[in-house]
């Protein structure tokens, strides 16, 4: 039987030839099972970083099988660690219309319609995500600070509290103190924020928010004190001029001109800060007997700097008005 050496043979210089196979690997199957093998692949690609290839891989798996939601999902989150919203909001959608009970794909919609500003839909996917999962806490407390952002916050007060009964992390308590804030109850606001600070003292944007609480409700030590660990932190051109309002309400007018004049060595041009070294300056002048003439000078010409930034500022021209005799 002659045939056999050359078949053996032949077959034996296919399998050293480099690139070369028998058959190719999803020969024979079926649509789904090839989707299947395409999902796969493309998981791994992602996990490897490979963010382009793997939308493509999973791109070719919906062409194989555009009923299997798992890939769809899967290319909705790549699209939204690209940063790419639309597509994500569009592949989220798809998954909710194939698996409607998928608290993933509900809350993905939800999120991708909340970075988009489509707050009112955002509303209505991250209601359907708790329909699903009640006592998840981030679909509970996304869904309180849309209802913030669409200025219905007492809606959201519900879903905010319940997003805490399991545990409440140092981001949920600030969360949750913004919101009181933003209904109107500042007491409440502040607490919450206390105890985010308890949770995490580490981050500046609890101090610096809790710190406008206290300024409001005049607590001017307190709002001091926490501007100053603010400013340690991290410090900001907005944490210094507050922390220089802080001081002026508390008459120390030093310390005052010093936080104002920190805020405009980080931004020359914020105008909180120059109207706010016009405040002090003026301040000074006019605690003179007779006014200091070079105080209200250089008041003067911090508000004229602060105008020609931004001409639209009717206060400050007022200021400028009162004290250089125009009308």
């Amino acid at each position: 039987m002659p045939h056999r050496p050359f078949a053996a043979a032949l077959l034996a210089a296919l399998l050293t030839l480099p690139g070369c196979f028998l058959l190719p690997s999803n020969a024979g199957q079926s649509p789904h099972a090839a989707g299947v093998d395409l999902y796969l692949r493309g998981q791994l690609e992602a996990e490897r970083g490979e963010l382009d290839k793997a939308v493509a891989t999973l791109s070719h798996a919906i062409d194989k099988n555009p009923s299997m939601a798992l890939a769809i999902e899967a290319r909705a989150d790549l699209y939204k660690k690209k940063g790419d919203y639309e597509k994500a909001a569009l592949d989220y959608r798809s998954a909710v219309t194939l698996e409607p009970r998928s608290f993933d794909a509900n809350y993905g919609l939800a999120l991708m319609y909340q970075y988009l500003k489509r707050f009112s839909d955002a509303v209505a996917s991250y209601q359907k995500a708790v329909e699903i999962r009640p006592l998840d806490r981030d679909a509970n407390m996304n869904l309180a600070m849309v209802y913030t952002q669409l200025g219905q916050p007492l809606q959201g007060l519900p879903y905010a509290q319940r997003a805490l009964e399991g545990g409440a992390d140092a981001i949920a308590q600030a969360n949750l103190g913004t919101l009181y804030f933003t209904a109107g109850y500042n007491d409440l606001a502040i607490s919450a924020l206390k105890k985010s600070v308890e949770l995490n003292s580490r981050n500046p944007d609890v101090y610096a928010n809790l710190a406008q609480l206290y300024l409001q409700a005049g607590k001017f030590d307190l709002a001091r004190n926490t501007l100053e660990t603010a400013r340690e932190l991290a410090p900001s051109p907005a944490v210094s001029e507050r922390l220089g309002l802080a001081y002026y309400k508390l008459k120390d007018y030093v310390r005052a001109h010093g936080a104002f004049a920190d805020s405009l060595r980080q931004d020359p041009q914020y105008l909180p800060a120059l109207n706010g070294l016009g405040v002090v300056c003026m301040t000074e002048s006019l605690a003179g007997s007779p006014p200091d003439i070079d105080a209200a000078r250089e008041a003067l010409g911090y508000w004229d700097r602060s105008l020609k930034l931004n001409p639209d500022q009717p206060a400050i021209r007022q200021l400028v008005n009162k004290y250089t005799g125009t009308q």
